[in-house]
């Protein structure tokens, strides 16, 4: 018979526990919150209580069909957890196969894009008055910076001589890190548009953020960006709700439409480890985009 310890340890609650505790030392905070997340939301309540051995391959896709609330990358996400957790059993000698190996994953969807218009860019840039907001949506959309690199820049990161800004960190509610990715350690131009208000932000601060709060703090995320400012701007323009992320959606798409850089020259300015989120989202984009299209043309003249 077998101990009733012994009997928990097969659970796949034991498992997903066992899981997270290796990966906590291996991931960053953010991540690791959102793998914890993935399992006491979506894994836990189908799994808990099972024995992990006794699990099917048709069991997991019953888990996999019952999602209905999320897209194709949310659930691949679920599916690289999941398998995570039935490797830690394989490992054990507990299963002889990995279930989820036999598991197709879920299609991703391109993400459809809705940039800014020029007119636009300028309407809300010129809505914008509360000082350290205007500063940050003029850097956003004029260098396709994430919100976390921009309230993580610091004096040291700007160099003026050569019009550089270099991208070494990122915040958020979980502090300050690394950026996402190796590539994502960059230096970005500053264009001459932008280049005197990088000058003036840069010359009037004394402390290390260009970017701090009213307590003279840096700010953890840009939430009270969007909540007092963004959202009431969008309202005011009637212009349709999109997330502060679209700045660099509409960075992106500008820089390719004007023929000012390359798609490889665009993956690395965004931070980008290959150009295939450039062709997949901003190219493609731009290819289906058929309203300046000149139709007066006749191409057999």
């Amino acid at each position: 018979m077998i101990h009733f310890f012994e009997k928990m340890k097969m659970t796949f609650d034991y498992y997903a526990n066992l899981y997270l505790k290796f990966k906590k030392q291996d991931l960053k905070n953010s991540t690791f919150e959102k793998y914890q997340s993935i399992i006491d939301l979506r894994l836990l309540p189908f799994f808990k209580d099972k024995p992990i051995n006794e699990i099917k391959v048709s069991d997991v896709k019953l888990w996999l069909l019952d999602i209905d609330d999320v897209g194709g990358k949310s659930k691949r996400a679920y599916v690289s957890v999941i398998k995570g957790i039935f490797d830690e059993a394989f490992y054990d000698g507990l299963i002889e196969k990995n279930p989820v190996s036999m598991i197709r994953l879920p299609k991703l969807i391109k993400p459809i894009i809705h940039p800014f218009t020029p007119g636009e860019v300028k309407d809300i840039l010129q809505t914008a008055e509360m000082y350290n907001y205007k500063n940050y949506l003029n850097i956003a959309f004029f260098t396709g910076m994430r919100s976390g690199e921009i309230i993580g820049l610091k004096k040291e990161d700007i160099d003026l001589k050569n019009k550089m800004i270099k991208i070494r960190r990122t915040r958020s509610r979980f502090g300050e890190t690394s950026p996402k990715t190796r590539g994502s350690s960059r230096d970005i131009p500053i264009l001459d548009s932008l280049f005197p208000l990088v000058e003036s932000l840069y010359n009037n601060h004394d402390h290390d953020y260009l970017f701090k709060t009213q307590y003279n703090e840096p700010y953890r995320d840009t939430n009270v960006f969007v909540d007092r400012y963004w959202k009431p701007s969008l309202e005011s323009l009637n212009l349709e709700y999109r997330r502060p992320y679209n700045t660099r959606h509409t960075y992106a798409t500008n820089m390719l439409y004007g023929n000012f850089v390359t798609p490889v020259e665009l993956s690395q300015l965004l931070g980008h480890s290959s150009t295939e989120m450039v062709f997949n989202i901003y190219v493609a984009y731009l290819d289906q985009n058929y309203k300046t299209f000149d139709r007066t043309i006749d191409i057999y003249k």
